[in-house]
């Protein structure tokens, strides 16, 4: 076996839209200095585009419905709840099992969903390591072996720690920033502290633990991005002057920042490791960055581009070289065959042989799954020690990947398994299982007939099953309100086509386009619709017009390749199909486009590996086949091109059996659930759409003086009376207690309306869509709101809990809350949003109440709001 050493490093979300005018004015040394002396290129991503999946798919080789991991939650069996994905999640064999089992040492730091650490044969620090703040005890289960636990602890590094002179490089502006106000400091130290953490833990393991593999992962670029793209160059019309001059260096000094850990990484490594960086996905910086997220679970990943980042250097690769059609699933093949060890035949990506100096040998085994032995996995029956897990889950809640988990238990779970099912479908439909798709998303859309992309998702996989009456009843059933849907008129417009009736596909498409103007998907289905209608100029231009929009799209430059064959440009439509190729290898139509291309131009050897690697790739087309059969020099070759041909047609009539078979039970699955519904009680009449007023913030900032004041002013107050006032609410807390079953029970808003209701904050992501709302968000400092909250719990003789509201954890903790709210709320269209400054409203009442009435179109009366305020209640204020 090969002795090489090899660094795998990832970066969650990295983009070369970023990184390469960073390396070209010389800001990302390290990395520019790795792609100089290897290979680089484009990674293409996987369906979903989530990271808990992604890279665990980048450690296993297998798609998500293999590996197990199906988002960021799961349901805990043991307490009937829902936890975070964990290690014991993971079904299969990660690399670092398989090198353990072949004798290798290897050291693991920070990968996404690594946590309870596995005992493999070298070193384990799981992503629990940057949670949790210096001053508290390591999570059960964080590191492996535990001798290093006290060593680790002690390289934690805190928020609080992260002292100007670092912020500077990030925020120079800083000193501008009215430290008594909201702003955004607090999330960048919070990312620095995680960043810093993993990457002293990692530094440690390699200085001081012997290694043959190591990998660590930094999840920094990527909450960066979440955080403060928007205020990245160029800035969106969106937002203000002034917050962009202060955060528009964040998500550069971001990259910066990972380069310098990177040369650390390197160095320590030695030039002798083979080195190895990818990203799962990259991140829209540009014009392509969405306006508002969708809202839904896992909206931000709208944010996420297709294409991550591949670069290696080392010992036997080759050196300046640009590699093409990279994805996630060829990562695990090509470690593997730096080890000099066989992929897989269950892994479905290939060797990035091309990266090579001498290619490696192409053998691969059954599974790795039949090979036995001690590869430091959990054993069966383990589970995940009791620890940070709600932690864990706030932290994927503020970042707006799941939802808050509803208090109701039973509730939780069922939401929790949708999601997954939902991700599993996307699986399914993503590597051309529509099949086993079809009864995944039928369920769920029976289940929450109100999302309207499961019903869009389900009437593609319908359309491409052949259900296309079906698809376009879910269509009609899903844009009933909506009729401006682009995603919907694509789907009819695909129908149409089916069809026959490419003028009325080409009408649907057009209608799409008028409602969504920068969108290159619709570009590109505009432009095979004139491929259809054989205009093929009208095509050219419709697939030009979706490169100028975004010039990294596969589909664009494979149509383009497509509409320049059709013109006779062959030498132009080599370069269009190379150029779709170089993003996206996996497709294989338009292998078969640049075979045709190539044939035409006299090029036969290179237009025979074209179709021959069409033949390789997933669905195959007969139609290479039949060219093969036809054109290859060697008679043998061509005589088996034949017969594979005549089988392929045998094997289409006996698939296109089994789908009739398939769309038969679809139907009759269908009409059973109409008799069901037919059946079921009817359900409440939804209250019509409508306004209300809200009053939200945290809990102890300042929602029932707001209440009072409005109440006091002549808007009534939705109360059922039945928390009493105390000494910590003197004037009453005007809470209704239903407000809690929203999300349950949406129509019982409707008894609130032309009232003024107090939402808590977690609840206000569960408010009907169908109304809007204007929202008074109170907002007071954290650390009187947290001071608060300890003396309530005091008043009331609670006893101590595992995490005082007081502590820098849960300090940290509300701020992160506070601003995801305040962010889900600014880009959600159903919310008008006032912020009132708590201790300013105490101060000048008169100033704040006028800018109330005038929000509320002076439904109230400002004398009288402020004629309630007494500033002796004001109590726990910071001094000054």
């Amino acid at each position: 076996m090969s002795k090489r050493r090899v660094l795998l490093v990832g970066w969650d979300a990295a983009d070369w839209k970023i990184i390469d005018p960073l390396v070209e004015r010389g800001h990302m040394p390290a990395l520019a200095g790795l792609i100089d002396r290897g290979v680089m290129g484009d990674l293409q991503t996987l369906q979903p585009v989530l990271s808990p999946m992604l890279w665990n798919s980048i450690a296993t080789g297998k798609r998500a419905d293999e590996h197990g991991i199906l988002g960021f939650t799961e349901v805990d069996g043991a307490t009937g709840g829902v936890r975070p994905v964990t290690s014991t999640s993971r079904r299969v064999k990660a690399l670092w099992n398989i090198l353990s089992q072949e004798g290798l040492r290897t050291n693991l730091v920070g990968w996404f969903g690594s946590h309870p650490a596995e005992p493999i044969r070298g070193a384990c620090v799981s992503d629990a390591i940057a949670r949790g703040t210096p001053d508290s005890d390591l999570v059960p289960g964080t590191v492996w072996p535990e001798r290093l636990a006290d060593t680790l602890r002690e390289l934690r590094i805190a928020p609080e720690e992260i002292d100007e002179s670092v912020l500077r490089a990030f925020v120079p502006r800083l000193r501008e920033i009215d430290p008594a106000k909201p702003n955004m400091l607090g999330a960048v130290s919070k990312i620095l502290a995680e960043c810093f953490t993993t990457h002293a833990a990692a530094t440690h393991v390699m200085e001081d633990e012997p290694w043959d593999f190591m990998a660590v992962y930094y999840i920094g670029i990527d909450h960066f991005s979440h955080g403060f793209i928007n205020y990245h160059a160029p800035k969106p019309d969106w937002v203000s002057d002034a917050d962009f001059e202060l955060y528009r260096d964040v998500v550069n000094g971001g990259y910066r920042l990972m380069d310098l850990f990177l040369a650390r990484l390197m160095y320590l490594a030695g030039p002798d490791t083979t080195v190895l960086l990818v990203s799962d996905h990259g991140f829209h910086s540009d014009h392509l960055r969405p306006v508002e997220l969708p809202h839904i679970p896992a909206g931000p990943t709208a944010q996420h581009r297709d294409l991550g980042v591949i670069t290696m250097a080392g010992p036997g690769i080759r050196r300046d070289e640009r590699i093409y059609g990279a994805g996630l699933l060829d990562i695990a093949p090509t470690v593997l065959a730096l080890f000099g060890l066989p992929a897989g035949a269950d892994m479905p990506g290939r060797v990035l042989a091309e990266a090579f100096e001498d290619a490696p040998e192409s053998a691969r085994i059954p599974s790795w799954e039949l090979v036995y032995g001690e590869a430091g996995m959990h054993p069966p029956g383990y589970t995940m020690p009791p620890g940070d897990a709600g932690l864990l889950l706030r932290q994927f809640v503020d970042l707006g990947y799941i939802d808050e988990p509803s208090c109701d238990r039973t509730r939780a779970v069922v939401e929790c398994e949708r999601e997954r099912d939902w991700n599993l479908a996307r699986v399914y439909m993503s590597s051309f299982r529509p099949d086993e798709a079809l009864p995944v998303l039928e369920r769920i859309c029976a289940d929450a007939p109100e999302r309207s992309d499961f019903a869009l998702a389900l009437a593609e996989v319908q359309r491409r099953l052949g259900l296309r009456e079906e698809a376009a009843a879910t269509v009609a059933g899903a844009i009933a309100d909506h009729r401006d849907k682009p995603a919907a008129h694509l789907i009819l417009g695909r129908i149409a086509f089916e069809n026959g009736d490419t003028d009325e596909a080409l009408r649907e498409l057009l209608l799409a386009e008028s409602v969504e103007t920068c969108a290159p998907h619709l570009q590109n289905a505009i432009g095979f619709a004139y491929l259809r209608q054989r205009k093929w100029a009208d095509a050219e231009r419709a697939f030009q017009r979706a490169i100028g929009i975004d010039p990294n799209s596969p589909a664009a430059w494979q149509g383009l390749a497509a509409a320049f064959l059709r013109q006779g440009r062959c030498e132009e439509a080599a370069r269009a199909a190379l150029a779709s190729v170089g993003f996206q290898h996996g497709a294989p139509r338009v292998h078969f486009i640049l075979g045709a291309a190539l044939l035409r131009l006299g090029r036969l050897e290179r237009a025979v590996q074209a179709f021959e690697t069409c033949l390789t790739l997933q669905p195959p087309l007969q139609a290479a086949h039949r060219v093969l059969a036809r054109i290859h020099p060697d008679a043998a070759r061509a005589a088996e091109h034949l017969r594979l041909s005549r089988e392929f047609a045998r094997h289409r009539r006996a698939e296109e059996r089994r789908l009739e078979a398939i769309r038969q039970t679809a139907r009759h699955r269908a009409i059973d659930r109409a008799e069901q519904r037919r059946s079921a009680p009817v359900a409440a009449a939804q209250t019509p759409p409508a306004e209300f007023v809200i009053v939200s913030g945290l809990p102890r900032s300042g929602t029932s003086l707001m209440m009072h004041m409005l109440a006091a002013a002549g808007l009534p107050a939705m109360t059922d009376g039945q928390r009493l006032a105390d000494s910590d609410n003197p004037e009453g807390y005007y809470e209704w207690e239903r407000i809690r079953q929203v999300g349950r029970h949406p129509e019982i808003l409707g008894e609130a309306q032309g009232k003024v209701v107090k939402v808590v904050a977690p609840l206000l992501r569960e408010l009907p869509a169908t109304h809007s709302y204007r929202v008074i968000f109170m907002d007071r400092p954290i650390s009187e709101v947290a001071e608060s909250q300890r003396r309530m719990i005091q008043n009331r003789g609670g006893a101590a809990r595992s995490e005082d509201p007081g502590s820098m954890k849960m300090r940290q903790l509300m701020e992160a809350f506070r601003a995801s709210t305040l962010a889900f709320i600014e880009r959600d269209s159903r919310f008008d949003c006032l912020v009132v400054n708590y201790p300013e409203l105490v101060e000048n009442p008169e100033r704040w109440t006028h800018r109330i009435s005038g929000f509320l179109n002076h439904r109230v009366e400002a004398g009288a709001m402020a004629a309630v305020v007494r500033p002796e209640l004001y109590r726990n204020r910071i001094c000054a």
